[in-house]
């Protein structure tokens, strides 16, 4: 309940006015006691974390544990730093908001204020038991992880273990719940369905997520997730040292439905791994952009960036024009990375919009920017940078959602473009060969529209010099420069072209499969513009 987080003036001002306006006899009547007001409020909302054995630095389930941090809790309750919840309540109301109310907020303040007083045992509640095994109960199939040895100093480390399923048939999942080996040392572990296959572009779906405060994925009644009786399975793991050599053994629920739910929950995000955070910036921002599909409606969100995120915005643009702020997260702290589940699922309908802000700091002023002196990009280490805002929906119409005809989404984006400065191409990526699209305006930076999964990419094209049908341009990957692109469009609109990859390292890209090499293709035909803007 103490844990320190980067503060603002106006965090400051606040917590300053709340103080001075909760100082002592600044309350009429009684004088909040720890049995009869403040432990109420620590069982329903602090012991979770602040018990023995969990990631909090000390218990509050008792008077005598609690007593020496009284006014450390006060100060941090009236600055709202605790409980951890980041979303802007003027922005969608959710599930498991975790938020003191103002009432709890003046209660353990004043109480703090006051000397914090025992009160009386016999208005002592009873404390809530924990289970010491599985949350939910025990699960009808257990996957026992790997064990993993952790130093006793050294840089934080990301290892994905795989596995296989052994199941007897095809199963759907109501819930997972992800048992942490040690919690002192595990960051986060994240699982995912499928390890994307054969194919870079193949996006693993996201089952369960454990993090500090993480509760068990227990979806939705009627709702589930189907796995195959061999599924692939992929634990994304962060883990950092604690100055003790010691290790981990994870071991990860899954808890069965007894009939087909009706809907089936996919997960999906808009995202962006092009950017460049320059160095000693204090407000960068990064857009990101999802075109709904079909009618859907979104069960959840999980915004994620690494150390220098400052905040995310999921903004719902409706057909017709309206738009609607969805989940504002305006102080983003890579230490709390949540689930926010809407009270009421939202809808969106087929041809919404869903734009995603992200916003990073990455300045001096930012205590948890490892080196404000370098620019940032894109990278699975914490040191680097992701942005992608995450969201589980489940289909308006039947149980599964509708399979994606990328090609049509991408005549979609290209047709909302001048006819002349659009292209469809075929791209020539090494081992894949990919459907994709390019704008290359006579003016001014286009863009190549790169699919993956259930979404495009945009990858930027800047620098484009014309001369005559043949053009150049400067093509950045992961925030990185170095790439060109050259080719010649026909007088008949048919295109083609090469890539020179330079001294760019494509190692990393998809497993080494992404290497562009060469394209071709032709602009958007007239009846795939017409068809487009049905």
């Amino acid at each position: 309940m103490i844990t320190p987080r980067q503060g603002t003036s106006t965090t400051i001002l606040f917590t300053g006015a709340v103080w001075a306006a909760l100082a002592p006899g600044a309350f009429a009547g009684s004088t909040p006691t720890f049995t009869k007001d403040v432990a109420p409020i620590f069982f329903q909302r602090c012991v979770e974390c602040h018990r023995p054995g969990e990631i909090a630095p000390m218990s509050l389930l008792g008077y005598d544990e609690a007593r020496p941090w009284a006014k450390s809790i006060a100060q941090k309750v009236a600055a709202r730093d605790m409980p951890p919840w980041k979303a802007d309540p003027a922005h969608g109301k959710f599930s498991n908001d975790a938020h003191l109310t103002d009432k709890e907020i003046e209660t353990i303040v004043s109480w703090a204020n006051a000397g914090a007083p025992r009160g009386q045992d016999a208005d002592m509640p009873a404390a809530p038991v924990f289970s010491e095994g599985w949350r939910l109960g025990e699960p009808d199939y257990i996957v026992d992880l790997d064990a993993i040895d952790v130093p006793a100093e050294g840089p934080d480390f990301f290892p994905n273990i795989d596995v296989t399923l052994d199941l007897p048939e095809d199963r759907w999942v109501r819930a997972v719940e992800i048992r942490p080996g040690n919690r002192q040392v595990l960051h986060h572990l994240v699982s995912f369905l499928g390890t994307g296959g054969s194919s870079p572009t193949a996006i693993p779906d996201f089952l369960a997520v454990w993090a500090v405060g993480t509760p068990p994925a227990v979806y939705p009644e009627g709702t589930g997730r189907k796995v195959s009786k061999n599924a692939n399975l992929r634990m994304n793991m962060h883990y950092h040292t604690n100055g003790t050599a010691t290790t981990d053994k994870s071991r990860v629920g899954f808890y069965f439905a007894d009939v087909e739910p009706k809907k089936a929950i996919n997960g999906q995000f808009a995202g962006s791994v092009n950017f460049r955070v320059p160095a000693n910036e204090d407000d960068y921002r990064v857009d990101a952009r999802y075109l709904v599909d079909e009618d859907i409606k979104v069960i959840s969100f999980f915004p994620h960036m690494h150390t220098r995120g400052k905040s995310m915005k999921y903004t719902a643009t409706f057909p017709g024009g309206k738009q609607e702020v969805l989940l504002h997260v305006p102080e983003y702290d890579f230490n709390w990375q949540w689930f926010y589940y809407p009270e009421v699922p939202v809808t969106l309908p087929e041809g919404t919009i869903l734009d995603i802000e992200a916003h990073y700091d990455n300045s001096s002023g930012n205590p948890n920017n490892p080196d404000p002196s370098k620019d940032v990009v894109f990278g699975e280490d914490t040191h680097s940078e992701m942005m992608f805002g995450a969201f589980e929906f489940i289909p308006v119409e039947g149980v599964n959602p509708k399979p994606v005809d990328i090609a049509k989404k991408l005549d979609k984006v290209l047709a909302t473009y001048d006819a002349d400065s659009v292209f469809k191409v075929d791209a020539d990526l090494g081992r894949l060969k990919l459907l994709s699209g390019f704008r290359l305006p006579k003016e001014g930076d286009g863009t190549w529209y790169f699919p993956f999964g259930r979404q495009l990419f945009e990858i930027p094209i800047s620098n484009i010099q014309w001369n005559e049908g043949a053009f150049h341009g400067d093509v950045t990957l992961l925030g990185r420069g170095g790439i060109t692109i050259d080719g010649t469009v026909s007088p008949d609109g048919s295109i083609q072209g090469t890539f020179d990859m330079g001294d760019f390292d494509a190692s990393d890209i998809g497993g080494g499969a992404i290497q562009p090499k060469g394209f071709s293709g032709s602009k958007l035909a007239k009846a795939e513009l017409n068809a487009s803007s049905d």
